[in-house]
């Protein structure tokens, strides 16, 4: 019966250390090979202003004091398809209501406008935003216009610990793709945290901006503004994620300590009852040899 029971201990000890680990390994090679697909969006999925909306980087909604806001918008849970005029020495932004569950891959496609088309190739920014950082990207354009040269050369003389007080930041410092004809990302929310906290009443949901940019921003890598128009096209491709609950994390953390007391004891305890193990075999007895 001990026995028994020793058997059954040390299956689930190893189902409860290595189930969570087979779980995130997973998840996370799915999420890795989400990134590098394009999107399968056709293109009379349209455009629905329940899901998404066109702003602008002149828009002056929300002011210094809070984020952009306007109708509210669903949470993004269907296929988005909408080609957007982008004129010289501008930008514009799709406002989005991002939500856990779900992977958001996104495709952006630079062409010319046949009515003002660039010499240059079509090229452009595409940044995605949380709302405070938005707020911060239409400041500088707004209230420094062709002097952002002049802003990129103040700013390399602030250390860099203290320049996200100062300059916009892409979502999770990464989705930033610059001088691209085209490009595709994905990305996923793990908790539903707001990135500006009101002071003066209920917070609205959270929001996210896909902003288009040609225009020559204070970043140093950006690509400068092509001399006439663009239409972009930009699809997103929303699929269901798979999540792993948050209690996963607990039994992770709390198993690694407890095997370094829990697998040196099972080891002691076994050597130790090998040796007080009654042998079951018969002894011979070697006979004596007459002379």
């Amino acid at each position: 019966m001990q026995h028994i029971a020793k058997k059954l201990f040390a299956t689930g000890f190893s189902l409860g250390f290595f189930a969570p680990i087979f779980a995130i390994l997973i998840v996370s090679t799915g999420t890795v090979s989400a990134s590098g697909n394009d999107c399968s969006v056709p293109l009379d999925v349209g455009f629905d202003s329940d899901f998404a909306e066109i702003v602008e980087v002149e828009d002056n909604r929300g002011g210094w004091w809070g984020p952009p806001s306007g109708d509210d918008l669903s949470p993004l849970r269907e296929d988005l398809y909408v080609e957007i005029d982008l004129a010289r020495n501008y930008a514009q932004a799709l406002r989005l209501e991002l939500v856990t569950g779900y992977s958001y891959t996104f495709c952006v496609e630079f062409n010319s406008d046949p009515d003002n088309p660039p010499t240059d190739d079509p090229k452009g920014d595409v940044y995605l935003f949380d709302s405070a950082n938005w707020g911060r990207y239409k400041n500088e354009y707004q209230f420094y216009g062709e002097a952002r040269e002049i802003l990129e050369d103040e700013i390399n003389l602030v250390p860099v610990e203290w320049r996200d007080m100062f300059v916009f930041l892409p979502f999770r410092d990464t989705h930033a793709y610059e001088g691209k004809r085209s490009t595709s990302f994905s990305t996923a929310l793990d908790n539903d945290n707001k990135a500006f906290i009101s002071w003066f009443g209920e917070n609205s949901d959270a929001e996210y901006f896909l902003a288009l940019d040609n225009l020559n921003n204070s970043r140093p890598n950006d690509a400068s503004a092509v001399d006439g128009d663009m239409i972009v096209q930009v699809w997103i491709e929303v699929e269901d994620r798979i999540t792993l609950p948050k209690f996963t994390a607990y039994i992770i953390v709390g198993l690694l300590p407890l095997s370094c007391v829990i697998v040196p004891i099972l080891i002691h305890s076994r050597y130790h009852a090998n040796g007080t193990e009654e042998s079951q075999e018969k002894q011979e007895l070697v006979p004596l040899l007459e002379q």
